[in-house]
Order: C-alpha cells, then structure tokens, then sequence
C-alpha cells in the first residue's frame, strides 16, 4: 500500500474524531413546544461514528434545517411594518427553524443539548424587578430656548431555559424519546462579526433624526444566564414614534404585534455528521487464478513485464453481472432457495450522506488507496524481470518458446506470488468517517414580548421633568403629647425616637432623637429632622419607632417596632396614661359603723403589668376625700377596686372586686349589713379579708391577680 495516501486516510481519520465536548448529532434533531408557545430546538448527544450505521437504520430521514435564518424571517417582517410608518403587520406566531421535521432515534446515554432559547429581560436578583428603562425626559425651556426633551432606553438580556422549563421540556420530549434528558446547551463559539445587534428603523446608529447615540456590548453571551446591555439616547421623536409603538403592542386590543426594536444574537456550534462510509471486498483468490490464467496463456514478449495488462484483466470483472445460482434443499420438505453469487473480483461501495469539501478529498484519496495496493501487488517490481539485453538473453535463456521455462527465474518468481496471492484470500475494508461541521444560528426577540411585563412598572417605564429641584429637602416633626410633659417629673426619664426613610436609589436615610426634661425646658415640645428627598418617588412615606425610658431603670417596649409616618407630624404619646382617682367617705358612719379606716384598693394595667394602689379615709385624720394620681396603659378603659374596711374590734373586712368604666371618683358605700356581726355579709367580708396579699414595693402583684376576670370590661374596644 503505498504509504503516503496510508497516511493521508489516517489523517482524515483523525480529523473526524476531532470534536467539542459534548459532540452533538445534525442529524438527530428534535423540536418540542412549551405550554407557553416556545420552541426549543435539541439536538442529540452524537454517537461514534462507528456506530452511525447502527443507529441510522436503511431509509432514515433526517430533519432539513431552514435555509432561511429565523432573523431573516422576522426581519422581512420589520421592514414591511416600517414601510408602513406604524407597524400594521403581525408576526407569524413562530419562525420556522426546520422546513421538515426528522425520524426519531435515540441520542448516545439519551442527552440532548438545545439551541439558545428564551431570550428575556433579566432581573434584579434582589427584588426580582426587570432591568429595564424606558425613561422620558423634558425640562420646561423650549427647545429654542436652550432646552431638551427624549428619552433614555437601556435594559440587559439573557438566554437560557430556567430550571422549571428545562424539566418541562424534558418531559415533552420523554414523549417522543424514552428516557431522554435535557442536559444544557450546545457548545456555542462567536459568530464572525458583530454578534449582537439591533433591528430597528428608530433606534439606530446612523438614524440622527431619532437616536443621539447607541451603545451595545456587540458581543452575544456564549452561556446561559450571561447578560448583555444595550442603551440608546433618543430624541423627542424618537421616543414619541418607540413609545406609540410599546402602546400599540401591548396587550388589551393592541394593533400590532410587535414594537419597532427586534433583538438578534449571532452564534455558531458545531455539530457532528455521519459524512461517508465506504467498502471494499477484494477476492485475491479469484485474481490469483486470474493471474495463473492469464500467465499460461500469453506469450512471453521479453520487452513487456508480465504484469502489464493483467489489471485490465481484473477490471473486466469489476462490474460485471452477479449470478444467481439456485440450490435445491431437501430436509423435511422440499424447498428453493435462490442465491446471489458475485462475479467481481473486486467489490467497492461508497455512500455520502453530507455535502462537504472534504468528503471528496477522503473519497479520491480511499479510491487512491485501492488502486495502488492492487497495482502493487500486480506489478510484482521487486524482483528483477528477464533482460531485454540480447547478448544477456543469449546467454541465460537460450530458447524463447510459447511457454516460459520452469527454470526461468521470472517464472518461479511469479508462481510463488501467485501462491502468496491466493492465501490471502477474500479481503474486505471499511471507512466510516463522521466530521464536525459548523453551522451558524440566530436568536431573535421582539420588545413587545417583554413590554407588556413592565409597562405598568414605575421603576422600568417613568418620566421625569429635568426642571425638578433634585436636593429637595423634607422635615420629619415629632411633637410630645401634653399629657406626657406631665409624666416626665413623676413616671418617664426620657423618650427616644428611631427615623429610617427608604429611598429609590443611595443610601436609607437613618435619625434619631431623644426628648427629657432637659430638653423640654431649652426646646420645649417638639423636634424634627430634615433629610434630601432627592429622586425619591415616595418622599411622603417614611417609619419611625419609640421607646419609653421609665423610673426604675425599665424601657417599654422591650422591643418596639416599627410604625408608618405622617409628614405633618407625629404626637408621640407614652404607653400609660395618667388618671387621678378621688375616693370619698362619710366619716360619721364611719364612726358609727364601728370602722377605724376604710381603704381603697384598686388594681389596673400599666406597661402590661397588674399593680395595685390603695388609697385610704379616716375619721381620725378628718378629711373624708383623698385622690392620688395613677399611670394606667393607654389602652384600657378603666380599673378594678374593692373596698377594705378596718373594724374596731373584729379586724378587717373586705367586699368583692368590681370594675370602674371611664370614671376616677369613687364613694365609700358601707352596706347595712356591715352593722350586725350575724349577717352574711359580714362573714363573708371576714373571710375574704384573711386572702389579702401584699404587692411587691413597685406595686407589682405577682398572686392573687384579678384583672383577668374583667379584662373583657376593661379593654378598648378595636375598631373594624
């Protein structure tokens, strides 16, 4: 064989095995439709490309891809609507990507890659907004009197199947393929060129009557997930005729399909091909005899070798007819069977599947291949032929006959070629060879696929008037409740007060403020804070939060929490309330009843605590009304109180608890009963006397409580 197109073969062979991870198939290529409309096409992880003949049964079609680009499609769409002045056309409702779908077969460990897909807005990752910006400016000047008027356009991209699609087409397509998986995409590599652009009759570069200037990363993102920016400054008419655009996409009865923006992204993969398989069948025993044949009955020319003209020989049955030969079987029954017998002495199959430049160079080269390792062998060159020298035929060869001497050496030299030949047998090789082909691809989306997600979105689709004072400031007031002003000398040490204002864009603005005594007398009752609104689009709203310093080293609450402000100002009002509580008795029935003193107890909720507080009448001290100022939580209505009598001579007596409702007088009534020593009352008042239990010396009671029982009665109602 002669070794430089040995050589050559290999190295095609070599070639073909040359390929990206993962290799996918042209050929196995599946289409599946989401719920949501959107195609996506995959192709299948590629075979070896010794097992293409397995895979690819007799008769397989393939898929056809498009041989109109998907951008070429929408783009003569464009240009139809621009023709127009207002898009009055509708897109169709998918480009075609295959002009003819293919037979299913089974992708290698069933994984299938697809082709980018599913270009759209990105988001925030914070707050899940669309990175989108359509923002319309004006200031209040005239154009003529230096002002300026249009709009900002900006937004990022990406592509790519999220996680919950991915396993919805990876359903879809368990459908047409058992047990296939969406892997990821294809390997992409960059388009030649500009890889992204723009498709638009108003935003574009060389379009100064509706774009100041557009900037594009002119790159596509090889991954999903990549993004890429494009921003445009747009004059008053570029914005007014991209706007009417947007209104007549969206949805609700819009009259286009689209908006005048289309976005394209430019890409090439590879993929690999089944290109060409190749056979041959060379019967050496058949050329053997050939060659015996042909030796025995030629004469000898002493000036030709005798191999000259034998493949002439061979070739004469290269394509020559098959025979068909039928044998006749006889076992149980009778029956014919018909069998194709080849008369070729050399068989050669060839198959191209791919159109390719350099399957015709592995084909010239197989075919080369062939030829030269039957001439070689034919040619028998390595041994020296008879001597066209007439003194040397003289000499060695005395007698030239019909026949050759069986002493003659090139005869002996034949005949044991010939036996070399014929053990060689029947021969057979096969190429199959697969190859890397690239192939280009287009994504393309139209903004109205996206507009109709953000146009309500003040944070995507806003405007704004230049003439604006943007360091507008704001004053937060906080003024204190009268009642409170009061408390400071007996109940509170201080009040401070926490301010945060979320803002739109840089930094939250945070404050705070504390209010004492101190601070009442120099500044008197009200503080406030001024912060720069700025760009802020809500400067009215901001949260504020309080926390009570108290007598005896507490804060209430523990955990204050945030509340919704007013820009007229906020009252800020202590957790408890005071009421001054009067209690009155008739000292002389007193005397007459035989009672020394009367107390009043009264139990009621401060800082969520139940404390008690009693107030006492004597005859002794000679003032029959004593009043004392309690702290109450603001939330309650009233208090529970009970009347302690001190008895002359039988101790103390105590009647039942009872609730009072928004009322701070309370008179001593002394039963009837309290005067005979018999009666149930006063047994009763006896006995309940022994269970009074004593508050700590804050007035906290911690047994025995009693607010439970009314706290019903006692609780502000809340308001539906």
């Amino acid at each position: 064989m002669n070794k430089k197109y040995l050589l050559l073969l290999c190295f095609y062979m070599i070639l073909s095995n040359v390929r990206a991870q993962p290799p996918v198939d042209l050929f196995n290529i599946q289409e599946i439709t989401l719920k949501n409309g959107m195609k996506v096409i995959l192709f299948g992880k590629a075979y070896s490309y010794t097992d293409a003949g397995r895979i690819y049964p007799a008769g397989f079609k393939p898929a056809v891809i498009s041989a109109v680009p998907i951008h070429q499609q929408l783009k003569g769409i464009q240009q139809g609507n621009v023709a127009r002045k207002l898009p009055t056309l509708v897109k169709p409702t998918s480009p075609n990507f295959l002009d003819k779908p293919g037979d299913v077969v089974a992708a290698k460990d069933n994984e299938y890659y697809y082709l980018p897909v599913n270009l759209r807005l990105s988001k925030r990752p914070d707050t899940g907004v669309p990175q989108f910006l359509f923002l319309k400016y004006v200031t209040e000047e005239r154009d003529d009197q230096g002002g300026i008027s249009g709009a900002l356009l900006h937004f990022l991209m990406e592509w790519g199947l999220t996680e919950e699609l991915r396993k919805e087409c990876e359903t879809l397509l368990q459908g047409k393929v058992k047990g296939a998986k969406v892997m990821g995409p294809v390997m992409l590599q960059q388009a030649d060129g500009e890889s992204f652009s723009i498709i638009s009759a108003t935003v574009a570069k060389d379009n100064k009557d509706f774009t100041r200037s557009l900037i594009t990363g002119g790159i596509a993102p090889l991954l999903p997930g990549q993004k890429i920016a494009a921003a445009a400054n747009l004059t008053k008419y570029g914005s007014q005729l991209l706007a009417a655009t947007f209104d007549k996409s969206s949805n609700g009865g819009g009259k286009t399909s689209i908006t005048d923006l289309s976005i394209t992204l430019k890409y090439k993969y590879q993929a690999r091909v089944p290109a060409c398989k190749g056979k041959v069948v060379i019967n050496w025993s058949r050329i053997a005899k050939a060659v015996q044949t042909y030796s025995s009955t030629k004469k000898t020319n002493t000036e030709t070798k005798i191999g000259t003209g034998l493949f002439d020989l061979i070739g004469l049955s290269l394509f020559g007819p098959d025979e068909v030969v039928t044998n006749i079987k006889r076992t149980d029954g009778s029956s014919e069977t018909s069998v194709s017998v080849t008369n070729k002495n050399v068989q050669i199959i060839f198959e191209e599947s791919y159109s390719d430049e350099r399957i015709t160079a592995i084909r010239d080269a197989f075919f080369k291949i062939i030829e030269d390792m039957i001439s070689k062998t034919l040619e028998l060159d390595d041994e020296p032929l008879i001597s066209t020298d007439a003194a040397a035929v003289a000499e060695k060869q005395k007698a030239v006959t019909d026949a050759l001497d069986a002493k003659s050496p090139n005869y002996q030299y034949y005949q044991k070629k010939i036996q070399q030949m014929e053990k060689r047998g029947l021969q057979t090789l096969d190429l199959s060879i697969g190859l890397m082909v690239s192939k280009e691809y287009f994504i393309t989306e139209n903004l109205a696929t996206w507009y109709d997600e953000v146009k309500d979105n003040k944070n995507c689709v806003t405007s704004v008037l230049l003439g604006d004072i943007f360091y507008k400031h704001m004053d937060i007031r906080f003024v204190l409740d009268l009642e409170a002003k009061e408390m400071f000398d007996q109940e509170v040490n201080y009040v401070t007060v926490n301010v945060k204002k979320k803002r739109n864009s840089g930094n939250d603005f945070i404050d705070r403020r504390t209010i004492d005594k101190q601070y009442m007398t120099e500044k008197g009752i009200t503080t406030s804070m001024t912060y720069a609104a700025g760009d802020d689009s809500n400067a009215d709203m901001y949260e504020y939060m309080t926390q009570w310093s108290l007598r005896g080293g507490n804060v209430y609450p523990a955990t204050p929490k945030w509340e919704k402000g007013q820009m007229e100002a906020v009252t800020l009002r202590p957790p408890v309330s005071p009421r001054t509580v009067e209690f009155e008795a008739d000292l002389e029935k007193l005397k007459t009843t035989g009672i020394s003193r009367v107390t009043l107890q009264v139990r009621y909720k401060k800082y969520d605590q139940e404390i008690e507080e009693n107030i006492n009448v004597s005859p002794a001290q000679g003032q029959a009304l004593a009043s004392k100022m309690l702290f109450m939580d603001r939330d309650t209505r009233g208090y529970v109180y009970r009347l302690v009598f001190n008895h002359t001579t039988e101790g103390k007596l105590a009647l039942p608890w009872s609730a009072k409702i928004n009322d701070n007088y309370v008179y001593a009534v002394i039963p009837d009963e309290l005067s005979n020593k018999t009666s149930e009352l006063f047994i009763k008042a006896i006995e309940t006397a022994k269970t009074i239990t004593t508050p700590g010396t804050d007035g906290k009671v911690t047994t025995d409580k009693v607010l439970d029982q009314f706290k019903e009665v006692l609780a502000v109602p809340k308001l539906n």
